[in-house]
């Protein structure tokens, strides 16, 4: 029999909190493409997005297939034999990054990105997961899965001290756990924005918020209200395109008329987009840690108002803590501050920091080929308990889509 020469590709099945409506699990997405694209210029890959068209106009990904719908959304459902599909003929399934193992917003919130894993499991693919946060889950057998699943991967990397000790708490095996960085930093950022200066009629401050329990909402306004009075332009930022429009829209009331018209809303069309506001920024004050990563990439000089773990780890590993706003504690002192930073009319130098930050979440990416050498057959036991899963989580997943409309009754009669 002639064997053929023909150097076969690897496919690669990605799956993350995408195609959402979220700027950074968007830039989340581009750098796991683009960092295992690096690393396996070969490689063909599928997407698991909740929407391919806004996984494609906004990260500008083009050369994937992908796939709609996590579990256990209708979508899911209906296009079940393409997700097994897209396992079956993957050689690497990648799991993140992000913070996707997590039970705080819902319980399906696991079993949508480590369903996948099963599947590889049962299928005997390797698994990782590129600098994951992991945490809080407080529901037990969400525990036990994901134990079940990481103590199978080939490698589990996280984006943090905390989220190592929260899955070895749940019984991950300490050894198959690695701390890197969160995957955006990777990105070259140079390719995504100019760098020529625009016209501006007054200086900018951009701000990157949430609505959020514990927010001093009174505060931020005393900030920019401040600001404006000397002069500035606030740009407000949606990183999450319907809840911030809103949230921001609510903002602008509390603004003394005269001062309304000083202030705009801009939803970014597309990372390039996003990252550019950033950029053309005079100062950042973000929540969003996926602002912070853009200001600290391009020179833009920022505080941060951590409202998860994730943004203040982000500031210690840059040697940035003193740049830490307290979310429930704001008022308008830090806008003296901010106008402080914009007469000084300069860029922040590049950061040794940042630049180590940059280089260890590369990291996450270039274990990849040596993950596809050395991949190991999985147990017939470990099979077993992988299709003992997929069954839970299928009659899970099942019977919530069954119940959505008397849940959605007993809401509306409960109002």
């Amino acid at each position: 029999m002639a064997i053929s020469n023909r150097k076969t590709s690897q496919n690669v099945l990605l799956t993350g909190f995408f195609g959402a409506g979220n700027v950074g699990d968007e830039a989340v997405s581009l750098a796991v493409y683009k960092g295992v694209k690096k690393e396996l210029p070969e490689a063909s890959f599928s997407v698991v997005t909740r929407s391919p068209e806004y996984t494609r106009t906004f990260t500008g990904i083009t050369a994937v297939d992908t796939i709609k719908g996590f579990y256990p959304s209708q979508d899911f459902w209906s296009l079940f034999s393409s997700h097994i599909s897209s396992i079956k003929k993957s050689h690497l399934i990648i799991i993140g990054g992000g913070g996707i193992i997590q039970d705080v917003h819902s319980w399906t919130t696991i079993p949508a990105y480590l369903i996948p894993a099963c599947f590889g499991i049962l299928f005997n693919r390797p698994v990782i997961t590129v600098g994951i946060g992991v945490g809080p889950v407080k529901t037990a057998w969400l525990k036990k899965l994901t134990a079940f699943t990481c103590n199978r991967m080939a490698l589990v990397q996280v984006r943090d001290e905390e989220s190592r000790k929260e899955l070895i708490s749940y019984g991950v095996e300490p050894d198959r756990i690695i701390i890197t960085a969160d995957v955006v930093p990777s990105l070259d950022f140079k390719q995504y924005v100019t760098t020529h200066s625009t016209v501006k009629s007054a200086p900018t401050v951009a701000i990157a918020f949430r609505k959020w329990t514990g927010l001093d909402e009174k505060g931020l306004v005393a900030i920019c209200t401040r600001l404006i009075s000397n002069g500035v332009y606030i740009r407000m930022l949606g990183y999450e395109s319907v809840h911030d429009k809103k949230f921001y829209e609510e903002l602008i009331l509390k603004f003394s008329p005269e001062h309304r018209d000083k202030i705009s809303i801009h939803i970014p069309v597309n990372l390039n987009d996003a990252m550019q506001e950033v950029r053309n920024a005079d100062f950042l004050l973000s929540m969003r840690l996926h602002g912070c990563v853009f200001a600290a990439a391009m020179g833009t000089h920022f505080f941060a108002v951590p409202y998860d773990r994730k943004v203040s780890e982000f500031m210690r590993r840059i040697d940035m803590e003193d740049s830490i706003i307290p979310m429930d504690a704001l008022s308008a002192d830090y806008a003296d501050k901010i106008l402080q930073s914009l007469r000084a009319n300069s860029r922040i130098a590049s950061s040794a920091a940042f630049d180590a930050q940059q280089e260890l979440s590369k990291t996450n990416f270039t274990v990849v080929q040596d993950v596809l050498r050395n991949h190991q057959i999985y147990s017939p036991g470990d099979k077993m308990e992988a299709l003992g899963w997929i069954c839970k989580l299928m009659m899970k997943g099942i019977t919530s889509q069954l119940m959505r409309p008397f849940n959605f009754l007993r809401r509306k009669m409960t109002k």
